[in-house]
């Protein structure tokens, strides 16, 4: 469970499995590193399956400057 600040950005991959989006981590370089070359194995939070996600799989989210303070699960 991560908490999303305003204005912060974020990874997030969407599980092959169940489809649900979830967060991976978040993203210090704010949007500008190149994913190409990345894969991570992770587990899914809600059905537990266990994959690996390139970097074309991995999606960039910039949580809105103006949104208050969120928890992500």
């Amino acid at each position: 469970m991560y908490t999303l600040y305003p204005g912060g950005w974020y990874l997030f991959f969407s599980c092959e499995n169940c489809k649900t989006r979830q967060l991976l981590f978040p993203d210090l370089s704010e949007g500008k590193a190149k994913l190409s070359t990345c894969s991570y194995g992770i587990a899914c939070r809600y059905c537990g399956h266990s994959a690996y996600y390139e970097g074309k799989k991995i999606e960039r989210y910039q949580h809105p400057p103006e949104a208050k303070v969120a928890v992500a699960r």
